[in-house]
């Protein structure tokens, strides 16, 4: 009969062998006669099913199947309830050998994945990227995991994923929440932008937007346009007047914002091309906040004196209240949000005709 020992890639066979009936019943010299031949043969036959036994063990292949996943596990954070967050994901086969991925379950159905076709292969050492996507349908902390199984039915992956949904908001603020043309002249223009920020947690929609009041136009395009959270958008306002008046006006913007209508106020004044005027033009301060610049002038010596009654968001002014044979000096100060004033900048100086 024979033993066998498992001892990893080689395999030792131990044999004995027996003889049948009772050796006093040999003759003694048979017995020895016989006693030599069997060992003689006991030995080579053990040299031979060794040599064979360590051959057999040398061909035993060791294989591993593994597959790993990056990152590991996947933690979507925070998203409103309502809106969805992706997040891309790797499976590598870091094995020595080509598996089969047959089946993926979720066990969450607020999770779900997408840019998986299975079944798959994966040779050894490739990847496969697939997105998971994670939809809270309301508040609360959520987990779940993503298996993934082989054609036999076992499994060769587990992903732990987990995700939290929050109430959703949604608030836009205008950024000057108010624009002065200042004076423009009949037949000239001055287009001035408006920054629109969604500064709540999920997209908003701008449903509709109209201007009221003044000679101006808007920039067609952001009606039903949509801004994700955080993100931001632009809206130019142009002024261009028709008649040699003060106007005021505004820009109201719908939206499904919780603050909606945002409303921005608008005022400019349009002065005569035929009349005599002066027309200054200035560089955008450096300053943080400024908001806009208050225009000063003095005639012959005299102090200045303001000439607008809020800061002037444009860099150009036109002074239509000047006078033939006059001189004017004009200075400018920037003006912050809280309404800080700088200094004077340097004067320029003016002689009408």
């Amino acid at each position: 009969m024979a033993a066998v020992r498992d001892t990893g890639p080689f395999t030792v066979f131990r044999w004995c062998f027996f003889l049948s009936g009772r050796p006093e019943t040999f003759p003694p010299k048979v017995w020895r006669s016989r006693k030599k031949r069997d060992r003689a043969s006991a030995f080579q036959g053990f040299l031979l099913l060794a040599t064979l036994g360590i051959g057999a063990g040398s061909t035993h292949a060791q294989t591993t199947f593994t597959l790993e996943a990056i990152p590991s596990a996947v933690s979507i954070g925070t998203v409103p309830v309502g809106s969805s967050v992706s997040q891309s994901i790797q499976i590598k086969n870091y094995g020595t050998q080509s598996t089969t991925i047959s089946s993926a379950s979720i066990s969450s159905s607020l999770f779900t994945t997408s840019g998986l076709t299975l079944p798959l292969t994966l040779a050894a050492g490739t990847t496969k990227t697939f997105t998971l996507r994670f939809s809270p349908t309301q508040t609360g902390s959520y987990t779940g995991t993503v298996t993934f199984k082989s054609i036999r039915g076992a499994t060769e992956l587990t992903i732990p994923l987990s995700g939290s949904g929050t109430v959703a908001t949604r608030t836009i603020t205008a950024s000057p929440s108010s624009l002065n043309f200042g004076n423009e002249s009949i037949g000239n223009s001055e287009k001035l932008a408006v920054t629109l920020k969604n500064t709540g947690n999920s997209s908003l929609t701008l449903s509709q937007i109209s201007l009221t009041g003044i000679d101006a136009s808007i920039s067609s395009g952001l009606n039903g346009a949509t801004i994700a959270a955080g993100q931001s958008a632009t809206l130019d306002i142009t002024f261009a007047p028709k008649s040699v008046e003060q106007m005021t006006g505004s820009v109201k913007i719908a939206s499904n914002a919780s603050n909606s209508p945002t409303v921005i106020q608008l005022s400019g004044t349009g002065v005569s091309s035929e009349a005599h005027s002066v027309n200054l033009s200035w560089q955008a301060s450096t300053s943080s906040g400024v908001i806009g610049y208050n225009v000063y002038r003095a005639i012959s010596g005299s102090g200045f004196a303001k000439l607008v009654s809020a800061p002037v968001s444009g860099l150009k002014y036109t002074d239509g209240t000047v006078q033939s044979g006059k001189t004017y000096v004009y200075a400018l100060t920037s003006v912050t949000s809280s309404g800080k004033e700088s200094s004077y900048s340097k004067s320029v100086t003016a002689v009408v005709p």
